[in-house]
């Protein structure tokens, strides 16, 4: 009886944590410093906050977060970290290492018909003119702020 008094007045569950526990050493930034000089940051371990914009809709292998008009995707290994639908929407802390990888434009066509097959969307090759840089967290980990 005492067991279910006790989730009477504590419902819900506790913040989720994906990942590894945070590094003591990892910078913070935000969304927009990080994305305004990205290169600055290439291959160091960086924290950013916002909230989840999008999550991988196939694997959950990569969230975008946002804020204040800026983006960054967060990737994962597929079946290193599952990230949860459900985090649509919310606000998060994500930590990992800043990388980049550079696509010819038969890369990004490739790319970006993967991502369009994975949201069940229609995609035109013709859309995709030139290569892209893409720079992207390395995801280690992140904590679902409450």
């Amino acid at each position: 009886m005492l067991f279910a008094m006790l989730f009477a007045f504590f419902p819900g569950e506790g913040p989720v944590d994906y990942g590894q526990p945070f590094h003591q050493e990892s910078k913070t930034l935000t969304i927009e410093a990080l994305m305004a000089n990205p290169e600055a940051y290439l291959g160091q371990m960086v924290r950013v906050e916002g909230e989840v914009k999008e999550v991988c809709p196939k694997k959950g292998c990569w969230l975008d977060v946002v804020d204040q008009g800026a983006q960054v995707r967060v990737k994962v290994k597929d079946g290193e970290i599952v990230f949860d639908q459900k985090l649509v929407g919310k606000k998060v802390v994500a930590e990992g290492t800043v990388y980049k990888f550079e696509l010819t434009k038969e890369q990004a066509v490739g790319y970006f018909r993967h991502l369009a097959e994975e949201k069940g969307q229609e995609f035109d090759p013709a859309s995709v003119t030139a290569g892209t840089t893409i720079y992207q967290l390395g995801g280690l980990g992140v904590k679902v702020k409450r």
